[in-house]
C-alpha cells in the first residue's frame, strides 16, 4: 500500500509517494516547474485562483502515478499541507466566490492593528496568542467591507488547505489548528474564538465542521477521482499548514524542538508545552499539530517574507540566462564574509510581522560598479536572508526557546553551504538537514490515522540528518558583518533625527504648548459653564411642564408653552453648537471637518457626523446608536458616503478619513 502527500504552496504544488510497508520514500514531484501567477492588482495584494491550485495537484498526482507505475487501487490514504492564512471564499454550491487572499498579502495589517486595540492588547494575547494582525479573520473583515455583494453570498469561509480537501471528498471541514492560525481558536476557553467574529461582526455560521488534525476527514468522490487520477474511496486522513507540518516532517514535536525552512518565505519553528506569545506579536504562536491530544502543544512561529522570493527574483533578475542556484552558490563562495560592505535588506514582499508589521521593502546597500560582481549580490542576498533569521531567533530566544540545534528540510534555501554556515556561525548552533520534504512528511502522516503507522513516533522514525552543518566561517568576521546589516535596517525603520529635535527647538514647542495648553484650559472651564447652564434651563424646563399641567384652561396652557418654546428657541442654536463641536474636533483631529470640507464641500451635516464617528474609530453598532440607526442603515449611508467621496474600491473608508 502507499501514501500521498501533498503541499500546496504558493509557488508551487509538491507531491510524495511513500510506500507504507518500509516507509520508503517512492517518488517526489511537484507542479508546475515554473513558479504559479501571484496576483498583485495593487501594492501589498496577492491573490490567486484556488482552482489552479487543484488543477495543479490533479496534473501533480498523475503524473507521479504515471512515473512509479503506481496502481490508484493501491493508494491507502491522503495527507494535505498548505499555505497558512489564506483565505477562501465559497457560496452554497460550493463555488469560489473571489480569488483566495493568500499569506503574502497584507491589504488587512491596518483592519487587524485597530482590532488589537480595541479588543484590547492583553485580552488578544491571553486568548489567542496573537494580535488578529494580518491574518485569515482581518482579511474576510476586509471583504465584508469593502466587498459587500461577495460577502452577502459566503456560505463558509476556508483555508487553502481545507478547499483541497472539499476537492477531494465534498465534505466542508476546518481544524482547530487551522481556526488558530486564522486567529479564529480561544486557546484559554478551548473554543472558536467568539470574541474576534463577535468585534468584526462575522457570523459564526461561516466557520465549517471542525475535524481532527489525524482523522477520517472524508473518502475521495467520484468527480475527484476521475480528475486527479486516483480512485473514490480512498480516504483524506491528515491536514495541517505547512509550517506544523514542516515540523512534524522534521520529527519536531516536543518542548524545546526547532525546525526552519527557508522556501518562498522564512520561518523558524520551535515547540512550547504552555500558551507563550511577544506582547509586539512579532512571533507568532499556533496550534500544532498535536495539539488537540491535551491541548499543550504550540508552536511559535517566526515568519520571514522575502527570504527565498528574494534570492528566487535574484536569479530570474539577475543571473545570466541558463544560470541555476548551484552556479549562483559557487560565485557566492567566492567573495568574503560580509560581500566587501554590500549589504541587502530582503523585506521586499509585504508587512513584515517580526518588524512590527512595517514594510519596508528590499535595499541594496553600498554598491560600487567598480567593485562589486554577481557574486558579491549573490552572497548579499543570501547573507541578507540569513541576518534575518538570525535577528528573528534572537526574537525566539527572548521567549526562552534554547537554539541549540535547527532541523531543516533539504529542499530549500538551506542547501546553500553559505546560507547555512553564516546562520550556525551566528547563533553557534548545529543545523540538521533531513532528507525530506513537507509532502513527504503529510504522506507520513496521513498513515497514522488510518492505523498504518501505531503512531506519529512510528512514522517518523526514518527521520535522521543527512548533512550537519557546524558553525566554522571566521565569527568576528560575521559579527562584523551582522552589526553592519543591522544598522541599516535601523535605518530603515526608523528616521535619523532631524534639526526640528534639537533642544533648543524643543524648548521652544514646549513653551508654546504650555501657553496653548492654558488656553485650552479656559475654553475648557467655559465649556464646562455653559453645561451647567444648560442643566440648570432643563430644571426650568421641567418647572413649566409641571405648571402646564396645574392650568386648567386650553388657551392658558397654550400661553404657557408657547413661552416655553419661545424660551427654548433663545437658548438653544444648533448650527451654532455644531460650529462649536466642529472647532473642537478640529483641535484634537488636525483641522479634520476643515479638510474635509475644502475637498468636498457639497458634504451634508448628518453626513460630516457620519465621517466623525467613522474618524472616532467607532464600529457599526456604536454608530447606530449614536445616530439611532439600524445596523444595515449605518451600513447603506457607508455605502453612499463612499460614492459621494469617491473612494477607490481597494482602500478602507476609515483608512481614507484617517489621511484626511
Amino acid at each position: 500500500m502507499y501514501l500521498l502527500g501533498y503541499e500546496i504552496g504558493s509557488t508551487t504544488i509538491k507531491v510524495a509517494l511513500i510506500r507504507s510497508e518500509d516507509n520508503k520514500v517512492i517518488g517526489v514531484g511537484q507542479y508546475p516547474e515554473h513558479d504559479s501567477t501571484i496576483l498583485s492588482r495593487h501594492s501589498g495584494w496577492a491573490e490567486q485562483h484556488p482552482e489552479s491550485w487543484w488543477q495543479d495537484l490533479c496534473t501533480a498526482t498523475r503524473n507521479i502515478l504515471s512515473q512509479n507505475q503506481i496502481n490508484p487501487r493501491d493508494i491507502g490514504g491522503i495527507g494535505i499541507a498548505y499555505q497558512m492564512h489564506g483565505l477562501v471564499l465559497i457560496d452554497e454550491n460550493k463555488k469560489v466566490l473571489r480569488p483566495s487572499i493568500i499569506w503574502s498579502d497584507s491589504r488587512a495589517v491596518t483592519i487587524g492593528k485597530k482590532a488589537f486595540k480595541d479588543l484590547g492588547e492583553k485580552e488578544c494575547l491571553e486568548n489567542f496568542l496573537n494580535s488578529p494582525g494580518n491574518f485569515t479573520a482581518s482579511k474576510l473583515r476586509w471583504v465584508r467591507d469593502n466587498e459587500p455583494d461577495i460577502y452577502d453570498r459566503i456560505d463558509k469561509i476556508m483555508l487553502p488547505g481545507d478547499y483541497i480537501a472539499m476537492k477531494f471528498t465534498g465534505a466542508v471541514q476546518t481544524t482547530i489548528s487551522g481556526l488558530s492560525e486564522a486567529i479564529l481558536w480561544d486557546f484559554k476557553k478551548k473554543k472558536i474564538a467568539k470574541q474576534v467574529l463577535d468585534y468584526y461582526e462575522i457570523s459564526e455560521d461561516l466557520i465549517p465542521e471542525i475535524v481532527p488534525t489525524f482523522a477520517m476527514q472524508g473518502t475521495v468522490t467520484a468527480e475527484a477521482a476521475e480528475r486527479s487520477g486516483l480512485v473514490s474511496g480512498i480516504p483524506v486522513t491528515y491536514r495541517a499548514g505547512d509550517q506544523p507540518n514542516n515540523a512534524l516532517s522534521l520529527n519536531v514535536l516536543n518542548p524545546g524542538e526547532i525546525a526552519a525552512t527557508s522556501a518562498e518565505s522564512g520561518v523558524v519553528y520551535g515547540i512550547v508545552d504552555r500558551p507563550k506569545y511577544d506582547v509586539r506579536s512579532r512571533v507568532n504562536p499556533f496550534a500544532h499539530v498535536n495539539y488537540e491530544d491535551n491541548y499543550d502543544r504550540i508552536g511559535v512561529l517566526l515568519c520571514l517574507n522575502g527570504a527565498g522570493t528574494q534570492y528566487g527574483w535574484m536569479k530570474s533578475q539577475i543571473a545570466l540566462s541558463g544560470r541555476h542556484y548551484d552556479d549562483m552558490e559557487r560565485m557566492a563562495s567566492t567573495v568574503p564574509i560580509g560581500s566587501d560592505e554590500l549589504c541587502i535588506l530582503p523585506f521586499g514582499n509585504g508587512a513584515e510581522r517580526m518588524l512590527d508589521e512595517k514594510s519596508i521593502n528590499s535595499h541594496i546597500m553600498n554598491l560600487e560598479f567598480s567593485r562589486h560582481s554577481r557574486g558579491h549580490l549573490y552572497r548579499a542576498a543570501l547573507e541578507g536572508v540569513a541576518f534575518s533569521f538570525v535577528y528573528g531567533v534572537n526574537l525566539l530566544k527572548e521567549l526562552g526557546l534554547e537554539v541549540d540545534v535547527l532541523r531543516v528540510t533539504n529542499d530549500n534555501m538551506f542547501q546553500s553551504e553559505v546560507f547555512s554556515m553564516t546562520i550556525a556561525t551566528l547563533l553557534d548552533c548545529h543545523i540538521e538537514v533531513v532528507d525530506t520534504t513537507g509532502a513527504i512528511g503529510a504522506a507520513r502522516a496521513a498513515g497514522v490515522a488510518n492505523g498504518v503507522y501505531s503512531s506519529l513516533e512510528d512514522a517518523l522514525s526514518h527521520v535522521t540528518p543527512s548533512i550537519i552543518h557546524e558553525p566554522r566561517l571566521n565569527q568576528s568576521r560575521c559579527n562584523q558583518a551582522y552589526s553592519l546589516w543591522l544598522s541599516h535596517l535601523d535605518k530603515a525603520l526608523f528616521d535619523i533625527p532631524s534639526k526640528a529635535n534639537r533642544p533648543e527647538v524643543l524648548r521652544a514647542k514646549n513653551d508654546t504648548l504650555k501657553a496653548t495648553i492654558e488656553e485650552k484650559n479656559k475654553e475648557l472651564a467655559a465649556s464646562a459653564m455653559q453645561l451647567h447652564n444648560k442643566d440648570e434651563f432643563l430644571m426650568e424646563i421641567k418647572s413649566t411642564l409641571k405648571e402646564v399641567g396645574e392650568v386648567a384652561s386650553l388657551d392658558d396652557q397654550k400661553k404657557v408653552l408657547q413661552r416655553l418654546i419661545t424660551k427654548i428657541e433663545s437658548k438653544t442654536d444648533s448650527d451654532k453648537d455644531w460650529e462649536s463641536f466642529e472647532d473642537q474636533f478640529n483641535l484634537l483631529h488636525s483641522d479634520f471637518f476643515k479638510k474635509l470640507k475644502s475637498d468636498f464641500p457639497k458634504l451634508s451635516v448628518p453626513e460630516a457626523k457620519l465621517c466623525m464617528l467613522l474618524k472616532m474609530k467607532l464600529s457599526t453598532k456604536e454608530i447606530a446608536n449614536q445616530l439611532n440607526l439600524s445596523v444595515r442603515g449605518v451600513e447603506t449611508r457607508r455605502y453612499r458616503l463612499r460614492k459621494k467621496l469617491q473612494i477607490n474600491k481597494e482602500l478602507d473608508l476609515e483608512e481614507f478619513l484617517d489621511r484626511v
